[in-house]
């Protein structure tokens, strides 16, 4: 597994695996996953590779319905850098030979091992320096918190301000207004780190530098939350750094 890991990388930095063994009864099921990607991430997953090997028995059908659940929590919230190319693979292969069929503990193991993997990916991102958990709460859908999600993670004043530490709640907040959906800037807060820095429609007094620190740190969370329902989505993107630019200027296909 970890030779095949390595042979499929291309600018990735370091293979990407994630497995997990449950009982169920007195039989047990394995799950491995193998993944490769670092540059041209963005749903739908982009140049993304990614093989998922288990033991259990079960129809197609049922296991493309699983698949499709876990790649939507995992590799569809996922963005590096907003590009996408046509080679994108999600692969869930079951060999039978456990004799167990589809189950609460694999359903729950699938989506253990691709969001592992899919934090590995953004990890690994070209250039990555800060991975943002980025969480949009209280949207009208889903799919508006996930349209308003991408809006933020692919902006470049956005990206760059992370790469650079910078609280800067402004540019969340503008691309939020620029994104298409009418929202209420009256009713959004917006969350960096563990401080909230503008709610209902004002700026709130805050530690910059804990901000800043917080913000340095390889992980952070960034948290809008905008009061028009009960959609929400967790996300995770990245900062846009200098090193990507450097890394894609000399990378030549």
């Amino acid at each position: 597994a970890q030779k095949f890991a390595e042979t499929i990388m291309t600018t990735d930095t370091r293979p990407k695996l994630a497995s997990v063994r449950a009982k169920v009864g007195k039989k047990e099921f394995s799950l491995l996953g193998i993944a490769k990607g670092a540059g041209m991430i963005h749903p739908q997953m982009a140049t993304m590779l990614v093989y998922l090997m288990t033991d259990i028995a079960a129809p197609a059908g049922k296991l493309r319905l699983l698949l499709k659940a876990a790649v939507d929590d995992s590799f569809n919230c996922l963005s590096i850098d907003g590009d996408t190319s046509t080679n994108d693979t999600a692969l869930l292969l079951a060999s039978g030979q456990s004799g167990l069929g589809i189950t609460k503990q694999f359903a729950t193991a699938l989506h253990q091992v691709c969001q592992s993997l899919a934090e590995q990916i953004v990890g690994d991102g070209e250039g990555v320096k800060h991975v943002i958990h980025l969480y949009v709460d209280e949207a009208k859908t889903r799919a508006e918190a996930l349209h308003i999600a991408k809006a933020i993670a692919h902006s470049l004043l956005v990206k760059t301000a992370w790469a650079g530490a910078d609280p800067n709640w402004g540019r969340i907040l503008s691309t939020i207004g620029s994104c298409g959906i009418a929202v209420d800037p009256d009713k959004i807060d917006i969350t960096i780190g563990k401080q909230t820095v503008f709610q209902k429609g004002s700026v709130r007094p805050f530690d910059e530098k804990r901000a800043h620190a917080e913000l340095s740190e390889p992980s952070c969370d960034v948290r809008v939350r905008l009061r028009r329902g009960k959609g929400k989505v967790r996300f995770l993107t990245t900062d846009l750094t200098a090193e990507y630019v450097h890394i894609n200027a000399d990378y030549s296909t």
